[in-house]
């Protein structure tokens, strides 16, 4: 082979490594809506686009499976060339690393990935026959199938796997709220409405550990507690309801509207008569569930739970529908 043929192979496999770098960051900004609406009016670019795009995790495993590939093929013809050009073979391999190393951070990394950075829907289509087939060539040899499991593996050794369809929609919330800002310096949204639509987009990834008022700073009675001592409790605290607890603080065992008891007719020595259960969510709840969970159930307050390693669960805080409403509208008075 003739180094004319090497140095074609080098450029080829260097503007394929480009176009693989800039795939990565282009489908993570791609615009699923627009991609939807384009195969639904029968474009093929996007209609394999968006059958290539069903396999998030495989997908990403492909481009940098062949993006590696494009970099090794690159590196090896260059070495190539400059192995026929010169007697030393040290010699050649750094002249090779001091060309390709800085050619393809520039033109087959940074530039590819800050130009999909912002045409990412054009160029993501344009390029949709070399995604698909380089994904079906992969997947159909084992390879991406192999690094999958090898992945999953991994992931559930160090306990934190992380999916593609998280990493993209995190992705496409900063999208969003960049268009938010746009559009509210337009003047199109008031700063109240741009705030509000913020915020819905950052509560999906909100779990009830991060809203969660902790066990230790809500306000509770002993199960035990009579008259007299709930007169007492609301001079220091004016709250409606209390968690009542038996034995230990952290053994809750529901809550006492406060004025329901004070109202009763006839005096009390204890408060089980007027506990009230309180229904137990995990503390990694997504928030919009546990709005969901409340609005039908018709809760006003629930008890947020962890697990021990004993299988049990244990109470580690409260949420109210109030703390949850905040989490869309911003802080409200009290209600």
């Amino acid at each position: 082979m003739n180094n004319a043929m090497v140095l074609l192979l080098a450029v080829v496999t260097v503007a394929l490594s480009a176009v693989y770098s800039g795939l990565e960051t282009g489908i993570y900004r791609l615009s699923r809506l627009r991609l939807r609406l384009d195969a639904e009016k029968g474009h093929w670019r996007y209609v394999l686009l968006g059958k290539a795009m069903r396999d998030g995790p495989g997908l990403l495993l492909s481009l940098l499976v062949a993006n590696n590939l494009a970099n090794y093929v690159a590196t090896s013809s260059v070495t190539y060339i400059f192995l026929t050009q010169v007697s030393s073979q040290r010699l050649a391999e750094l002249l090779a690393t001091s060309v390709t190393a800085p050619l393809l951070f520039v033109l087959a990394e940074s530039m590819p990935k800050n130009v999909f950075l912002y045409r990412a829907d054009a160029l993501s289509a344009f390029f949709a026959p070399v995604l698909f087939v380089t994904h079906r060539v992969l997947t159909w040899c084992g390879i991406v199938p192999l690094l999958r499991l090898i992945s999953q593996l991994f992931g559930q050794i160090i306990g934190s796997p992380v999916t593609s369809r998280t990493m993209i929609s995190s992705a496409q919330k900063h999208q969003v709220r960049a268009i938010l800002r746009d559009t509210r310096e337009e003047g199109l949204l008031s700063r109240v409405q741009a705030e509000i639509i913020d915020r819905i987009i950052g509560v999906p990834g909100l779990r009830l550990n991060a809203v969660m008022v902790p066990l230790a700073s809500v306000q509770s009675v002993s199960l035990q507690s009579d008259r007299q001592a709930l007169l007492n409790k609301l001079k220091r605290h004016a709250l409606t309801r209390l968690l009542a607890w038996d034995g230990a603080a952290a053994n809750v065992v529901g809550f006492v509207n406060i004025y329901e008891a004070l109202g009763a007719e006839t005096g009390f020595a204890s408060l089980e008569g007027f506990v009230k259960p309180l229904r137990r969510l995990d503390a990694g709840t997504p928030v919009i569930d546990a709005i969901d969970i409340m609005r039908r159930e018709k809760l006003k307050m629930v008890l947020v739970t962890r697990p021990k390693r004993t299988g049990q669960d244990v109470p580690v805080g409260i949420v109210t529908m109030k703390d949850l409403v905040e989490e869309l509208l911003g802080e409200l008075a009290e209600w």
